[in-house]
């Protein structure tokens, strides 16, 4: 089985992940903030060892438009982020969602 040390040595810093333990969420961001490359954030800020087994690994593109809360849409997973990149009046971002 896969732990998230392993899954996570495949992925990139910039690369957005979000970790679930069952249907809680633990995490939302970028790889770099929990492999304490960014800030001195690391796995164990967020109650992780890095050796829980990945138990389902998914990508999931998320498509939202950039005027979502003037329009009354939902919410991105990282509203912060909304104007990083845009094609029209739409941004894409896509997530790796791993669940322990």
């Amino acid at each position: 089985m896969i732990t998230m040390n392993d899954l996570l040595g495949l992925l990139t810093n910039p690369d957005r992940i979000r970790i679930f333990r069952g249907d809680e969420e633990v995490f939302t961001g970028f790889v770099a903030y929990v492999n304490g490359t960014f800030q001195g954030e690391d796995m164990q800020s967020i109650g992780l060892t890095g050796e829980e087994p990945v138990k389902k690994y998914r990508a999931v593109p998320e498509i939202r438009h950039k005027e979502w809360k003037e329009r009354g849409l939902m919410e991105p997973m990282m509203p912060a982020e909304m104007e990083e990149y845009s094609f029209s009046d739409l941004m894409m971002s896509l997530y790796h969602v791993i669940t322990i």
